[in-house]
């Protein structure tokens, strides 16, 4: 099979409606918890900067799940497609349970190093001991959705989320503010939507996946085919997604220069990034759709062009997501007052959204260009490159504009323009030079 018979459009455009449906559930989402209050909506934003590594880490076999059964599809193996999503489905899953664990036995530590307010602490636990419950369920999803769209599948993935993002907002309005004989549980109803929506979600995928792609539960894997295959999606996955989870801890470091600045600052970042979800969503379904492109040609053996075709897709992803954060800036007040009427989060909100702009194209083009290097299986030197960027030279900017230069939370935004224009035009180098000529991945090895 060689490359997908659907076009970049086709693949992401599904993919797109499903971050727009994400988007508008985070915007509401924030919109319910900041009506129960400052301190809830504080809350629950330092949790979720907590709950980053620990999303990022679910999503672990997910990554290498989309990347080999593309390449088996590219192959003509649909078969050893199939066992390759079985293999990342479970696998994720019971990674799943150990990340919720260590959740339980490192949040003390966390809420002490993210400097959370007293008055906030116990908020900020409730949730994450709630979201620790729901990793498992979470980590089946993430496998689960990478599969599908590693068989290009992805309007089976929006039309997921068109259960999935309505049951979570009835859900949350619900437990949140209460309505009828249900009591109004601020943080904690938050989270239990979460862990409800995320069981429900499960119970829908485990269908969808035996009817969709023909997956079979009880089709006998010899173990040294199992560990085989698992060997190969951590391989694939763990470079890229241990930098997203050290991506967390960075964007927790950042957050830390901030706390202690008051809960305005706190809660213009957590409004500003539910107002830009749209932003990094649009750029990751380009990304995503040109990865499963990428992967089938690669599995074939079809590298002529390639270059330029991934290229183009970065260039749309800047632009688009270029275009969208002018629109989004020029509408700051009404956005911003969704959430808060308080002067002092409109005024930081405008500033934070208008150095939103100039992130944009930088983002976009590092991020189809390094999921297209993954691709090729170059994850490595790409993986130490961004770590070396963020700790070196991010972390240490963003502790002088924020701490010693007192700019605010503004000074996060200055740290991460030099961060992306670091990182992209290393990418340029890298995709430019020796890495797109890489050559395909061999198979694996097949079962009898």
């Amino acid at each position: 099979m060689s490359a997908p018979h659907s076009s970049l459009a086709r693949l992401a455009l599904p993919l797109l409606l499903n971050s727009l449906m994400g988007l508008a559930t985070t915007l509401i989402d924030t919109m319910i918890i900041s009506a129960h209050g400052k301190a809830s909506a504080a809350a629950v934003s330092l949790a979720n900067q907590i709950l980053v590594a620990a999303y990022d880490l679910s999503v672990l076999l997910g990554v290498g799940a989309t990347i080999l059964v593309s390449h088996a599809l590219g192959r003509g193996e649909r078969d050893e497609a199939r066992a390759v999503a079985r293999v990342a489905i479970v696998s994720n899953a019971l990674l799943g349970v150990l990340i919720g664990i260590a959740l339980v036995l490192l949040s003390p530590v966390l809420i002490g190093f993210l400097n959370v307010p007293p008055e906030l602490v116990a908020d900020v636990r409730t949730y994450v001991w709630v979201i620790a419950i729901a990793m498992p369920f979470n980590g089946f999803l993430m496998a689960g959705v990478s599969c599908l769209r590693g068989f290009a599948h992805t309007r089976t993935i929006l039309l997921l989320g068109l259960f999935a993002f309505p049951s979570y907002l009835l859900l949350d309005y619900l437990l949140v503010l209460g309505a009828g004989p249900v009591p109004g549980l601020g943080v904690l109803g938050s989270a239990l939507a979460t862990l409800a929506v995320r069981v429900a979600s499960v119970l829908v995928l485990l269908f969808v996946l035996v009817r969709v792609i023909g997956l079979d539960w009880r089709a006998p894997l010899a173990p040294a085919l199992w560990r085989d295959r698992l060997r190969r999606l951590a391989g694939l996955s763990s470079p890229s997604v241990l930098d997203n989870v050290a991506y967390g801890f960075y964007q927790l470091t950042l957050v830390s220069f901030i706390a202690g600045l008051g809960v305005a600052a706190v809660v213009s970042r957590f409004y500003v990034i539910a107002i830009t979800a749209f932003l990094p969503v649009l750029i990751m379904a380009i990304s995503q759709a040109n990865e499963v492109i990428v992967g089938y040609r690669h599995g074939a053996g079809e590298l002529g062009g390639l270059g330029r075709r991934v290229f183009r897709s970065g260039a749309i992803a800047a632009a688009l997501a270029t275009l969208a954060g002018v629109a989004i800036w020029l509408f700051a007040d009404p956005l911003v007052g969704l959430f808060s009427d308080d002067a002092e989060v409109l005024a930081q909100a405008r500033t934070l959204l208008w150095l939103t702009i100039f992130l944009q194209p930088l983002s976009g083009l590092n991020t189809v260009l390094f999921h297209s290097l993954r691709v090729l299986g170059d994850v490595h030197a790409p993986v130490l490159f961004s770590q070396a960027v963020m700790w070196c030279v991010a972390v240490p900017l963003a502790w002088l504009f924020c701490v010693k230069m007192e700019l605010g939370v503004a000074g996060l935004w200055y740290a991460m323009l030099v961060e992306e224009a670091a990182k992209t035009a290393y990418m340029v180098w890298r995709w430019s030079g020796r890495a797109r000529r890489a050559p395909p991945l061999a198979p694996v090895a097949a079962e009898h």
